[in-house]
């Protein structure tokens, strides 16, 4: 009840307040903590659904998938969530594991919607067969789980990284169109 009173309020802002996004932007705090990443993330997801045309309802879903979608992350050791070296292949793995885990919470939480389950699950995957945790491509990656995708990258760079510095919103946005895992063919 509590997601869905915030997704829809970021829904009415986002509806309503065409400036809403670019006045609020400047004032993200950038450091990267699961509560403000979901946040922003629903925020851009809604807005991108927004801009694609969702419906109210689809939007809303949106919403409840990006608020949702790093939750497993929790349940990850919080040394490799912020290790500032690579990850070896072992803690990857586990890493990898926070879908899976949000999926198992939200149908615990009684949410079993297919288009939240599926954005949720399949927000790493990439277009090009990379992405995890099952390796799909192109087609076979939902509306939803690309807008999720997008967003997700989009708040990553922009934010501070145990490993890294921000990146500016212009410098996110060339580096995202240039890499092939993300670009539709």
């Amino acid at each position: 009840e509590c997601v869905n009173i915030i997704v829809k309020s970021i829904l009415y802002l986002v509806k309503y307040d065409v400036d809403f996004l670019k006045n609020t932007i400047p004032h993200f705090i950038n450091e990267h903590n699961l509560p403000n990443h979901s946040l922003h993330v629903a925020i851009y997801a809604i807005k991108l659904g927004k801009d694609l045309h969702l419906n109210t309802k689809k939007l809303i879903q949106m919403g409840t998938a990006a608020l949702l979608h790093d939750l497993g992350i929790k349940k990850i050791n919080e040394s490799l969530i912020n290790k500032s070296t690579k990850l070896e292949i072992a803690e990857l793995e586990q890493v990898q594991k926070h879908v899976t885990y949000m999926v198992d919470i939200i149908k615990q939480n009684n949410i079993h919607d297919p288009y939240i389950l599926d954005a949720v699950m399949n927000h790493h995957e990439q277009y090009d067969g990379n992405g995890y945790p099952g390796k799909k491509e192109q087609d076979e990656i939902g509306v939803f789980a690309s807008i999720l995708a997008i967003s997700d990258v989009f708040d990553a760079l922009t934010s501070n990284r145990p490993h890294r510095k921000q990146y500016t919103s212009f410098e996110a946005i060339k580096m995202m169109l240039k890499d092939e895992s993300m670009v539709n063919k």
